[in-house]
């Protein structure tokens, strides 16, 4: 059988990649399931999206270990570091609203900015403030029903609008009841489904497992 050829090195391997993938799906189902929207911020999501990417870098470790390949190992290590913090967005770089629609979700940004005290225009999902020193590019993506507000401006004035968007933009989510969505219905059968692969195979090799770790001590 494919499954019984499996080492319980790859049992894990296949665990530490499939898990952090499904309890994100079944997090962000449970957030689509709930009747208010979530802010959070532009670099908290990425930090958490790198999080749940990461392990599947780690498939080559084990036999560039096997064979002593310290050297690309080391390289690779740093330049997935290298990369992360490249594009590690700023803390004052915007936000992320999941949970919402896009409709709504415009709507609450233009009160927010107003009661902020900025005014401009919309071009599409573009915003653009009176003075032309702000910018703001909102980006949807319906399959994990969520905006992005990516802010376009010095670095002293982007910080100020964060600090004075933010509260404006939570408190107006905060008083939003909506329906939980069939999305968020169908990311936690996803993430539930992603987890039996994994469950499966451990039950399936859970003697090799065990004698896999005591090896180690």
């Amino acid at each position: 059988m494919f499954i019984a050829s499996y080492q319980p090195a790859d049992v894990l391997m296949l665990v530490g990649n499939v898990a952090p993938i499904a309890l994100y799906f079944l997090v962000l189902g449970l957030v689509n399931s709930h009747s208010r929207p979530y802010l959070t911020t532009c670099r908290s999501d990425f930090v958490a999206l790198t999080t749940v990417l990461v392990p599947l870098l780690l498939w080559p470790v084990p036999a560039l270990a096997g064979t002593q390949g310290w050297a690309p190992l080391s390289l690779a290590a740093f330049a997935a570091g290298l990369g992360f913090w490249k594009f590690l967005p700023r803390a004052s770089d915007g936000f992320v609203i999941y949970n919402i629609s896009e409709q709504t979700g415009l709507r609450l940004i233009e009160q927010a900015l107003r009661a902020a005290g900025l005014t401009g225009e919309w071009d599409g999902r573009q915003w653009v403030s009176d003075c032309g020193r702000v910018t703001l590019h909102v980006r949807r993506f319906a399959l994990l029903r969520n905006m992005s507000i990516h802010v376009e401006a010095d670095e002293s004035v982007r910080q100020s609008i964060v600090a004075r968007v933010g509260p404006e933009l939570e408190r107006r989510l905060s008083l939003v009841s909506q329906l939980p969505s069939t999305m968020g219905a169908c990311l936690v059968m996803l993430g539930a489904g992603l987890l039996i692969l994994p469950m499966w195979m451990v039950s399936r090799h859970i003697h090799d497992l065990v004698e896999a770790v005591a090896g180690l001590f």
